[in-house]
């Protein structure tokens, strides 16, 4: 059953992202929502409902604008993880949502 209050779109994001003490850097997202993302990681396999951070790479190289959302582990596959955002403030809230309706 589907659990996602809102659709995805297949967008790919530049991401970092930090579970415990392990940092991945220069990640790609495959699709987003407003309420989550799948990110595209080997490095790091974390469990079901682990929290992590992720800080989003938005706008032109060279030009970025970071934001850090709080997010959880929701899935897992071979190619990555789905998470699930636990924390988004106003501005990356507004910033995802522009990017996801381009």
């Amino acid at each position: 059953m589907e659990k996602r209050w809102a659709a995805r779109r297949d967008v790919q994001i530049s991401v970092d992202l930090k579970c415990k003490d392990v940092e991945v850097v220069n990640c790609q997202t495959r699709d987003v929502s407003l309420s989550g993302a799948f990110v595209e990681v080997q490095q790091v396999q974390p469990s079901i409902d682990a929290a992590l951070d992720l800080v989003f790479r938005l706008g032109e190289p060279g030009r970025q604008t970071k934001y850090k959302v709080q997010a959880k582990v929701a899935r897992t596959t071979g190619d990555g993880i789905g998470v699930m955002f636990e924390e988004l403030g106003v501005s990356s809230f507004r910033s995802l949502r522009e990017v996801l309706s381009n």
